[in-house]
């Protein structure tokens, strides 16, 4: 029957698959209002960096394991929306939660104000690094110290710089200290006004604080550690949630739509909303000034995702209908796993999953130490660059990948990220880098509408969102999360600047090592399909709609086990 007859007899909503674009823009609606400031918040209320840097890298690992999870509870129970839902649920509880703990209470730091000699007094404090560093970098964006002294009856203040001129440091010798280092601050006489007899008494006590609050606290109140500890596990219980809520909602998609080709023009509504909300919240929250806007904005868009999600068709895909569905064992895995092609793709999707380790969060926190006062900025537009070449993207990936061909596309993407990288390390000025976020075309969009469709077509019947919750726990989770450890590593150990070169060349060596693969398996595919008929001296080419690049799939497998072992 004529697919054009039918699609005209369909509703309006079901014609442009309005409830599954409604659900895509609702979701990543949601998710815009609190991911780009979740850890601007754990920071703000008291949270150091490492104990977020801690977070961050165990969340990747756990997002390994709960992306495959959730897809396999959903291919066993087959109720994928209700799944979805769950997960909405829970992940909206723990970040509502998070929002609304209190803050980690820390002392002030407490520093001694010394009399040396006429005209030469010292500020003696212990603090960690980033007290020093942090908002001295940004004295010219309006961050300055204040010390806050008592002596006697008598109280007065003065606003003081540090830098590498009037600040001598010592680590600390003993492991058990808290603070880290001790810095001796030189302080001109003209700050104090000549109001203090020093000579009287040569030590003042004195408490510094920051006009940047978060970048200047002292040892914390007892007791704090539970509230730290609960910091931690909603965020990596919320956010492993949306993660796998996200790899289950493409799963929904391909379920919902006749074609897989159409998944792009359907998601692409997800980043719009990301990006309509995200701006949205962010102005509201300026005029408000209130962390409830987070709250409130984001449990609404919650509530009416769970309501349009629970209202998509979901039809039967004709590869599982054609096809003997799979059991879902762990036999069954392992016969996937145990196919070259399969192993190939997620080899792939592990590198780029290194590679967004190396990009979030190091490239926003590179931009910062180069251009501190000009960093939000700058970042905010290469956002907007990006998200406008993501929509791009979307658009227009089903003919780019069915023009390149899906393995051609893999190459792309990898000199893609060479270019990125390669342009950090090389280019000094920060805001030189906007150009460069239009690789985000192909770094996001063309690869996010790629694997989702490799991961749908090589999926056996009956695990569909098992391999999609394996594919993006692969990038987003194991590889981001190696890239992760090993960025942090050259970021913080070597040289700064030195961890984008060593990602831009890892990206061209793999663009080399697959396309060799590619160009030798391609070769031995064109010799296997051709077939030569004996009897009637006839060649036949077998169909080459995916470009020679589609991969087996586990019932193809299958059967030509048995045809081995007859």
């Amino acid at each position: 029957m004529d697919s054009t007859s039918d699609n005209s007899k369909l509703s309006f909503i079901s014609r442009y698959h309005v409830i599954l674009k409604s659900h895509y823009f609702l979701f990543f609606s949601a998710y815009g209002v609190v991911f780009p400031i979740l850890n601007l918040t754990l920071r703000s209320h008291g949270l150091s960096n490492t104990e977020i840097s801690v977070s961050n890298t165990i969340l990747k690992f756990l997002i390994f394991l709960t992306n495959p999870l959730m897809g396999f509870i959903a291919d066993k129970s087959r109720r994928f929306l209700t799944t979805f839902n769950i997960l909405v649920v829970i992940y909206s509880i723990a970040f509502t939660i998070l929002f609304l703990l209190p803050n980690i209470k820390s002392h002030h730091i407490q520093a001694d104000l010394h009399y040396l000699k006429p005209s030469e007094y010292v500020l003696d404090f212990c603090a960690s690094q980033e007290v020093v560093t942090k908002c001295s970098s940004r004295s010219d964006c309006g961050c300055s110290y204040q010390a806050y002294c008592q002596r006697e009856n008598y109280l007065f203040n003065f606003t003081f710089t540090m830098n590498s001129n009037n600040i001598q440091k010592r680590l600390k010798d003993t492991l058990k200290s808290q603070c880290g280092i001790d810095y001796r601050v030189s302080i001109d006489e003209v700050l104090l006004e000549n109001k203090l007899d020093f000579q009287s008494s040569s030590m003042i006590k004195c408490e510094i604080t920051c006009s940047i609050p978060f970048f200047c606290h002292g040892l914390r109140y007892k007791g704090q550690t539970i509230y730290i500890f609960l910091y931690g596990i909603l965020y990596i219980i919320g956010y492993s949630l949306v993660s796998a809520a996200n790899a289950m909602g493409a799963s929904i998609g391909f379920s919902s739509l006749p074609g897989a080709d159409l998944f792009g023009k359907q998601r692409v509504w997800g980043t719009i909303g990301f990006g309509i909300i995200a701006f949205s919240t962010s102005r509201i929250y300026e005029l408000f000034r209130s962390e409830y806007v987070y709250v409130i904005m984001f449990n609404i868009i919650s509530i009416l995702t769970i309501i349009v999600t629970s209202f998509i068709p979901m039809h039967k895909n004709e590869k599982k209908t054609n096809e003997k569905k799979q059991k879902l064992n762990l036999s069954t895995l392992i016969t996937l796993f145990k196919n070259m092609d399969v192993f190939i793709f997620l080899s792939i999707t592990f590198i780029w999953g290194m590679s967004y380790g190396c990009l979030h969060p190091y490239l926003a926190l590179y931009v910062d130490e180069m251009a501190p006062c000009q960093s939000r900025s700058i970042i905010g537009f290469m956002f907007l660059i990006a998200s406008i070449s993501e929509v791009t993207a979307f658009y227009s990936a089903k003919r780019l990948i069915n023009f390149f061909g899906p393995n051609l596309s893999s190459i792309i993407i990898f000199l893609a990220f060479s270019v990125r990288f390669g342009g950090y390390y090389f280019i000094s000025e920060p805001r030189f880098f906007l150009p460069l976020e239009t690789m985000h075309f192909f770094n996001f969009g063309i690869l996010y509408v790629l694997i989702a469709q490799k991961a749908d077509l090589i999926a056996p019947p009956g695990l569909s969102g098992t391999l999609q919750g394996i594919a993006h726990g692969v990038i987003l989770g194991l590889g981001c999360g190696i890239g992760l450890i090993v960025s942090s590593y050259i970021y913080i150990v070597i040289q700064q600047r030195l961890l984008f070169l060593v990602f831009a060349i890892l990206n061209i060596v793999a663009a080399i090592f697959y396309s060799i693969y590619f160009l030798l398996t391609y070769k031995k595919s064109s010799i296997k399909n051709v077939i030569v008929s004996t009897d009637n001296n006839i060649v036949l080419e077998e169909d080459a709609n995916l470009n020679q690049e589609s991969l087996p799939s586990l019932a193809m497998m299958a059967t030509n086990n048995t045809e081995n072992k007859q």
